[in-house]
């Protein structure tokens, strides 16, 4: 092995266990949120914060980052955002009252947003030609495997320590990881020179984008998943005229030699934006599969938290094995592995709605495991070839913020995508006659999982919009 190439192994591996530990605490701490709510005596409001903080933080800061990134360079935003990342993980895991828990993962959200787009943008950097779809395949597997044992690894963690302190160490988790991914950062990760252009800050921008983003997301985080009020839905619809004026700022800004926030130039790139609406789509009914069925299998079959994790860990095996060997698929049948990918999703979900309706009751998840590995198979190697897609026509001074929006339509579609599932879930959950708790759940998450099969046939529609080949 030359130097170079085990140099490229130890920086991949860095920056994969940044994308691991920012996607795990979406949904690492959901399983602990009855004993936080115990040991801080923390209203419902608040706990809901401690989720949906972090979540909103996150996606509001990703465009925004990605243009640092271009400016100050990746690998500077990428180790201050994980030192942030690794401070308030330790300040959430020693939090005495609920308001020092909920500052501690709003500020952790913003320090993931800060370090994740530099992920994607630096795999762009650093691999070429097969190396590159390699890189994103393996990334598509953390994606899917960081996001599936999230309520697994705090179920386990809680049983380990106990329920009392059990929770903290959700966060406490975090520290080995990130600890690790610095000391590899600072080694491994190259340096890249600083753009030639003046740095200057486009308030504005930021301002429209942020004001934007926040009108869109908050209610969506906050009340979708319940079903959205008159409030929620004015408050969405003011997002639309200031994103509007902010694309022809930016048209504005750019005409006049300027380097606006959002390049005008991306949104004008139709397979970076078609490839954007798809993941889009994608994450909303990917990420909405993990919500409904770890309340599914706790809530409504009374099982513990690791048993949920694990009733849904066929998913991310499939998903790691198939994203590991996406990238020789992907040579040889293009956009055709991403209808694959999608058909045998909706296959596996299918599967699994019909073995509820079958039993109807609570059973066990060995039934299960078939048909959500076959879609985890699905979801292996739709991820990484859809990155490779989407990224590739990118220009270098334009890929952290071409990673920066394509990451925030991915927190978008995942928002959304658990505000409309979840919605139809507690909906049904609320409206059904059957009086049996576990067959009352099992309805629910198979009119869920119809939602899903409904968002995941708009994926297929949609992947015809993309070029037949990888432009790498």
């Amino acid at each position: 092995m030359t130097n170079n190439h085990r140099t490229e192994k130890l920086a991949l591996v860095s920056i994969m266990l940044g994308a691991f530990i920012s996607l795990l605490d979406t949904t690492v701490v959901n399983v602990a949120l009855p004993d936080i709510t115990k040991a801080l005596n923390a209203s419902s409001a608040s706990i809901e914060w401690v989720v949906s903080g972090y979540a909103l933080a996150f996606g509001l800061i990703l465009i925004l980052a990605g243009r640092l990134g271009d400016k100050f360079g990746r690998k500077n935003l990428y180790m201050i955002g994980i030192s942030l990342f690794l401070l308030m993980s330790i300040t959430a895991g020693f939090a005495q009252t609920e308001t020092s828990l909920i500052v501690s993962r709003i500020i952790q959200g913003l320090s993931a947003g800060l370090f994740f787009p530099q992920i994607n943008a630096m795999i762009m950097d650093i691999f070429k030609g097969n190396k590159l779809g390699q890189a994103f395949g393996i990334l598509g597997s953390v994606i899917g495997v960081a996001t599936a044992i999230g309520p697994f690894t705090g179920g386990l963690l809680i049983q380990l320590f106990g329920s009392e302190n059990g929770w903290r160490f959700v966060f406490f988790i975090n520290v080995p990881f990130v600890l690790a991914t610095l000391i590899l950062a600072a080694l491994f990760l190259p340096k890249r020179d600083q753009t030639s252009k003046k740095v200057s800050f486009d308030f504005l921008s930021v301002l429209l984008l942020t004001a934007g983003l926040l009108f869109l997301l908050y209610p969506v985080i906050s009340n979708g998943s319940q079903g959205f009020k008159w409030q929620d839905i004015l408050f969405m619809l003011i997002s639309l005229p200031i994103l509007i004026s902010l694309y022809l700022y930016s048209v504005h800004a750019a005409k006049q030699g300027k380097q606006p926030l959002i390049s005008p130039t991306l949104l004008k790139n139709k397979a970076f934006v078609s490839g954007m609406i798809l993941s889009l789509v994608y994450f909303a009914a990917f990420t909405s599969i993990f919500f409904v069925f770890s309340l599914t299998w706790q809530s409504g079959f009374g099982r513990s938290a690791i048993v949920s994790g694990l009733a849904v860990s066929p998913f991310a095996l499939g998903s790691m094995l198939a994203a590991a060997n996406s990238n020789r698929f992907m040579q040889k049948l293009g956009r055709k592995l991403l209808m694959i990918g999608f058909i045998l999703v909706m296959v596996g979900l299918a599967a699994t709605s019909l073995i509820f309706h079958l039993k109807s009751g609570a059973f066990s998840p060995w039934l299960t495991v078939f048909p959500l590995f076959l879609a985890g198979l699905g979801s292996g190697v739709i991820i990484s070839p859809l990155n490779s897609f989407t990224l590739a026509t990118v220009s270098g001074n334009d890929r952290g913020g071409a990673s920066g929006i394509f990451n925030t339509a991915q927190r978008v579609g995942s928002s959304f995508g658990i505000a409309i599932v979840g919605s139809i879930y507690f909906r049904t959950l609320s409206g059904t006659s059957l009086s049996n708790i576990a067959e009352k759940y099992s309805f629910s998450l198979q009119m869920s999982i119809y939602v899903n099969l409904l968002l995941l046939f708009v994926c297929l529609l949609l992947v015809f919009r993309l070029p037949k080949q990888n432009a790498s």
